[in-house]
């Protein structure tokens, strides 16, 4: 097994990080904390910009595992001020967007065929190891995607979970023009989702719950087709009015709800696909049987490629989507009591900590 010391070793200097200082729900504290140093296959960033991911919810309320003490936050963007000596690609001042995971074995089957996220060793930082919700991060070279100078902090703060769309929507499901696709959960992820599958000609039809009122207007503002409040709409009414009564080619389960899971199995189409991108705080029942009676094809998508990634920037710096449009606070570390109450309550479409200029 891959043995790992996080790049942690002092400068002598401290920074503002917000760390998870425990594992109880509340225990997250705005603190100075060690400036990190990078390793020799390291650069070390100074953060521009961190997104909060419903990831960092579900790990401040003790429903995801971490290694506190630990700094949270894997969504982010920055500019190089340091580089290990065996780091050739990057130099100081380069602006770049950064991936998990921080560190893989390298020589599992996984590795070694480019998909890291399933490395039975993998060590993500934000909550493995120290994240980006700080003033400065360490990270191997190998996970950083350089920017053009058309994609500003920003839209790349919002790389991650593009990539994770993207990996969703095109590497992993095929959307064909004409196609009907159904987003439940509109989150960042599902709204990129969204995003995506109409660039590949899909109609889209997001659909959402009654907290999600914020997200769901956003989602008719950056072109959703059609947007459903499933606790007060009939989603498969209206799906079945949309397709002849035959239920959408593709549906995307994205809020990570059991309840929404339900709605999918019923929304999608007989011989049709539903893709699972929600991760669930916890086991939950539901009826599999649905993918026997109905001969569905179910695709389990998780974090993304580097391929993802190329696509992802590719896609922001063409203006073909807009990440930024997502915003809707962007807010300094010091509010962070404020940032996850308006995540949680869904007040927020997305949250963006400017760290540094």
């Amino acid at each position: 097994m891959m043995s790992y010391t996080p790049a942690n070793s002092q400068v002598g200097e401290c920074m503002q990080a917000l760390v998870k200082t425990g594992h109880a729900v509340g225990d997250l504290e705005l603190k100075d904390w060690p400036e990190p140093a990078p390793a020799p296959d390291e650069v070390k960033l100074r953060v521009a910009a961190a997104g909060i991911c419903g990831t960092d919810i579900h790990i401040i309320k003790g429903e995801r595992p971490s290694r506190p003490p630990v700094v949270l936050g894997h969504e982010f963007c920055g500019t190089v001020v340091e580089a290990g000596p065996r780091v050739q690609h990057f130099k100081l001042g380069d602006r770049i967007a950064a991936s998990n995971p921080a560190r893989t074995c390298g020589e599992c089957y996984h590795c070694r065929a480019g998909n890291p996220f399933m490395c039975l060793h993998r060590v993500s930082a934000g909550y493995m190891i120290d994240g980006a919700f700080a003033e400065y991060i360490c990270i191997r070279a190998e996970r950083c995607h350089p920017l053009p100078d058309n994609v500003s902090f920003r839209q790349a703060a919002l790389g991650e979970p593009l990539s994770v769309a993207v990996h969703a929507a095109i590497e992993r499901t095929t959307v064909h023009a004409g196609d009907l696709v159904v987003v439940s959960g509109p989150g960042a992820v599902g709204l990129l989702t969204m995003l995506v599958a109409r660039l590949e000609g899909a109609r889209v039809v997001v659909a959402g719950i009654a907290q999600d009122r914020a997200r769901l207007a956003r989602a008719r503002q950056l072109g959703a087709d059609l947007i459903v409040d499933s606790s007060k709409e009939d989603l498969l009414a209206i799906v079945r009015e949309l397709t002849q009564n035959e239920g959408a080619d593709l549906v995307y389960e994205c809020a990570g709800v059991a309840s929404s899971l339900d709605l999918c199995w019923e929304a999608v189409k007989r011989g049709g696909t539903l893709t699972q991108v929600g991760i669930y705080p916890s086991r939950i029942e539901t009826d599999l049987n649905k993918v026997v009676m109905k001969e569905l094809t179910l695709v389990g998508s998780f974090g993304y490629l580097w391929s993802s990634w190329r696509r992802s920037i590719q896609l922001l710096s063409e203006g073909r989507i807009n990440a930024e449009a997502l915003i809707s606070h962007e807010m300094p570390l010091t509010e962070f009591e404020q940032a996850f109450r308006i995540t949680r309550d869904g007040t927020a479409t997305k949250v963006v900590f400017k760290i540094a200029n």
